[in-house]
């Protein structure tokens, strides 16, 4: 994400005086960097890079524990709630560019995902039509 333009990026939501409590400035990778933009225009190179290998590696943290928390959920619903939980993996459509993008995602995340809705909302509406349930 870095190599992708993350720094500008995030760069663009850094104030000084930002609540990141709140809105997109509590969004992973925003109020990691705070420390580095202050402290940015008074560093020379080396130190520079070094806070932001900190920030980037606070965001691998958070990120990881972001990650923990939301398979707990997914778990719990499962094992607990007995939802029926479905895996798209969107990961291969963005090694495409282009059209092909367009035709991956379309036959592996949108189309796959059309069809778990739609069984879910039919099976939902059957229920709710058979006065047993």
């Amino acid at each position: 994400m870095v190599e992708m333009g993350m720094v500008d990026e995030v760069r663009t939501f850094f104030d000084a005086n930002a609540n990141y409590a709140v809105g997109i400035r509590k969004a992973i990778g925003v109020p990691e960097f705070d420390r580095y933009f202050r402290a940015e225009p008074y560093l020379d190179k080396q130190q520079r890079g070094k806070l932001l290998q900190e920030a980037i590696q606070e965001i691998k943290r958070n990120t990881s524990k972001l990650a923990c928390r939301q398979l707990e959920k997914i778990h719990r619903l499962r094992n607990k709630k007995n939802w029926k939980i479905h895996m798209v993996d969107a990961t291969e459509v963005f090694g495409w560019r282009g059209k092909d993008a367009d035709e991956a995602w379309e036959k592996l995340v949108a189309g796959h995902s059309t069809e778990i809705v739609a069984e879910f909302l039919y099976n939902f509406s059957s229920q709710k039509s058979d006065p047993g349930h």
